[in-house]
Order: structure tokens, then C-alpha cells, then sequence
């Protein structure tokens, strides 16, 4: 029976950073599908679309990130993680300028697929990671800390979607969060250890 080989564990500042990094990437993954909800009367209006049309907006990211990050741990093991993490998080904050580009319903919808899928697979990367960097005895420590995006996300993404809508337009919410995913992925490329 071979011996499992734990890495070295990183220094405990270090350790900190790449958790904050990695609750970064998944904040702004939750804050894509939160601040959704909000905009409905104004896509509703805009693109001439019924409520029905609106929910699978909505439902398409998140149905999207539950396929991709489910498939995904299937094939993700094969690839450098702090690589993949950077590529997959690159696509969706991609997918998020293009959200905010969509011309029309059709276009948004495929956009929300292609965020969610991506933003689902950098959920399932996040995850492996916390296994890898910590230890197994602070992990649940690691765990909370990095999951403590989605509820800030979710208490954040409403109320922010609202006010941006309002004052800028439908685009406004989606363009603030490509920026701050694009400030995230440049930091995450200096901190995120390989």
C-alpha cells in the first residue's frame, strides 16, 4: 500500500491570502447570479420578454453551474489547478462582459449559460484547491472561511443590482462585476500558490 503525500503545508499568511483569493473567486461567482433577480422589470421592458422568459435567465446560470462543476470533477484532477482556475475564471468574467453586451433575450440567455458553466467549473477548482493547500485538520476552518462568499454575496447582490440598474441601466451590474473579476483574477495570479 502506497503512502498518501501531503504538500507542504504553506505559511500560515500565505495560507490566509489564498483563502481570501479563492472566497474572491466564489463571491463574485454568487454575486453573478444574485444580482439577476433584481433586474427583471427592466429586462422584461427592454427585451420584450414574458416573466416565463426572465426565470430561465435566472435558472440557466445556475443550472449551468451545477452541470458544469458536477461534470467537471470528472476531468479537472488532470490539470494544474492554479492554472485551470485562472483560464476558467478568465472565461467567466468573459461571459459576464458578454451578459452585459447581449443585444437581445436570446443572446443573454447564452451568455447566462456560458457564466454559469464557467463560473460553476471555478466553484469545483476552489473546492479541490482547499483540499490541496490545507491541512485536513484546519479545513473546516479553510471551508468557512472561503464559503462565507455566499452569503455575503447573497445579502450584497440584491440590493446592488437594484441601485446600479437604477441609476446606469440593466448593464451597469454586470460591467461592476467584470471589473471586479478582472481585479480578482490579476490578483489571483500573484497570490494563488501552483
Amino acid at each position: 500500500m502506497s503512502a498518501v503525500i501531503e504538500p507542504p503545508a504553506l505559511p500560515p499568511r500565505r495560507e490566509l491570502a489564498t483563502l481570501v483569493m479563492l472566497g474572491a473567486v466564489q463571491f463574485t461567482h454568487v454575486l453573478d447570479f444574485m444580482i439577476m433577480m433584481p433586474l427583471g422589470a427592466q429586462l422584461m421592458r427592454v427585451f420584450h420578454i414574458s416573466p416565463s422568459q426572465f426565470s430561465h435567465l435566472v435558472a440557466a446560470y445556475g443550472l449551468s453551474a451545477a452541470v458544469s462543476g458536477f461534470t467537471g470533477g470528472f476531468f479537472l484532477d488532470r490539470f494544474d489547478r492554479k492554472r485551470s482556475l485562472l483560464v476558467l475564471y478568465a472565461a467567466f468574467t468573459l461571459a459576464t462582459v458578454a451578459c452585459g453586451l447581449a443585444p437581445n433575450h436570446h443572446a443573454l440567455l447564452l451568455a447566462r449559460i456560458a457564466a454559469g458553466a464557467f463560473g460553476g467549473l471555478a466553484g469545483s477548482v476552489v473546492g479541490a484547491m482547499i483540499g490541496d493547500i490545507v491541512p485536513p485538520g484546519r479545513r473546516g476552518r479553510a471551508s468557512s472561511i472561503v464559503m462565507s462568499a455566499f452569503p455575503v454575496a447573497s445579502v450584497l447582490g440584491v440590493p446592488a443590482g437594484l441601485l446600479l440598474a437604477g441609476h446606469y441601466g440593466w448593464h451597469a451590474p454586470f460591467f461592476l462585476l467584470a471589473g471586479c473579476s478582472l481585479s480578482v483574477w490579476i490578483a489571483a495570479a500573484f497570490i494563488l500558490p501552483h
